[in-house]
């Protein structure tokens, strides 16, 4: 073996003892990984004891607590088939005038338009000739009776005569009523005040929603012309699941609010429950009544979020500041060791007397310590912490 050559033996046995001789890593132990874990995860917060003091941080546990009961449920405000009237003609016509416009309030009686044909004059002209039949008729009936009680004239002659006097006057009664339900007096048309127009007034007071005609048109019998509204006994209509349903009952205050409309809730009261399912739902109506309503903004048709007032119960609770709002949702701190509060997501419920109610995504442990005071200054260090980080 050359000089070389054993050179190059040596040292790779040089390099293999000099590899043998690192050890490898001795392994972190569970406890430290864990713990290492949690502090640095995004809902751990870490405090030294000073900042304890400082934020004035409170303890407590969730406590069932004497609370309102809501049952949510949506709807539509509608109005009772006594505040909507569709108007039509009795008698087609050509319209004359139309002396109001959409959205425009009119009392009860007002003219919304005139209408005109030539039939109505006949229909006057009927009137006045049955008047006058119906004179002659009581005139003869005079003369037939008096001579029956002088046993001159014949009884069959007497009977046709009162018969005569009964059949006029039904008739001109039947057409009196005729031109008063089309807003002619008859009266006026004794009086020889004949025309060919009628006037369609409201009967109730409101708001003109719909018109249906123009100038000039022919309005039909039975032909929508107008339809009004009037909104003053507004109420809502809501759909309540089966379950929810044997809380129901009337005189339970309604918390609601509009889809499309900020502001504060708005109240009612149940006046009514359903007694039958929706179609094939397994919803029930509930009707309740608006209060205080002066919100002329409130119109048919609008859809509603509405809370049900069902009634006192033990529900699981927190002081209302125990809870904070943050990205969107809800959360609360429970104490995990002498130094670190984790935050856990939570549903809150029902709010009243300073409390409010708590659903927990996950199990608590028993008589977990939750942030009761302090809450928000706990989530302040958690987002310092955050912006630190970035």
């Amino acid at each position: 073996m050359t000089a070389y050559k054993i050179k190059i033996i040596t040292l790779c046995g040089l390099f293999s003892l000099a590899a043998c001789s690192k050890q490898a890593p001795a392994e972190e132990p569970a406890s430290a990984t864990t713990e290492a874990s949690a502090s640095t995860s995004p809902f751990v917060v870490t405090f030294t004891e000073a900042q304890q003091k400082v934020g004035t941080i409170e303890l407590g546990t969730i406590e069932n607590r004497p609370l309102s009961a809501r049952v949510t449920a949506n709807g539509q405000l509608q109005l009772p088939p006594q505040n909507i009237a569709s108007i039509n003609p009795l008698m087609g016509g050509v319209v004359r005038s139309i002396p109001v416009k959409e959205g425009e309030y009119v009392q009860k009686g007002k003219v919304l338009a005139t209408i005109q044909n030539p039939e109505l004059i006949k229909l006057q002209e009927e009137y006045l000739t049955t008047r006058n039949q119906l004179r002659f008729a009581e005139q003869d009936y005079e003369r037939q009776r008096t001579l029956n009680e002088e046993q001159v004239g014949s009884r069959k002659r007497f009977e046709q005569a009162e018969s005569d006097v009964q059949v006029q006057r039904a008739r001109l009664k039947a057409i009196a009523t005729h031109l008063s339900a089309m807003g002619i007096s008859s009266k006026n048309v004794e009086a020889g005040q004949i025309t060919s127009s009628v006037a369609i007034t409201a009967p109730i007071s409101g708001y003109v929603r719909v018109i249906n005609v123009n100038m000039g048109t022919y309005a039909q019998p039975g032909q929508q012309m107008f339809e009004l509204v009037d909104n003053h006994h507004l109420h809502l209509e809501l759909s309540v699941f089966e379950r929810d349903f044997s809380k129901m009952k009337e005189g339970q205050k309604v918390l609601f609010t509009l889809p499309n409309v900020a502001g504060e809730p708005l109240e009612a009261e149940i006046f009514a429950l359903g007694r039958a399912f929706e179609g094939d739902s397994r919803m029930v109506t509930v009707h309740a009544e608006l209060e205080n309503n002066k919100n002329t903004n409130l119109l048919p048709g609008m859809y509603v979020n509405a809370q049900i007032l069902a009634g006192k119960q033990e529900l699981p609770a927190l002081p209302e500041e125990s809870v904070v709002r943050y990205k969107g949702k809800h959360y609360v701190f429970v104490k995990e060791g002498p130094t670190t509060f984790r935050m856990h997501e939570v549903e809150t419920g029902v709010a009243e007397d300073g409390f409010t109610e708590v659903k927990t995504l996950i199990e608590f442990p028993a008589k977990a310590q939750v942030v009761t005071k302090g809450a928000y200054y706990v989530l302040a260090e958690k987002m310092k912490s955050e912006v630190a980080e970035e």
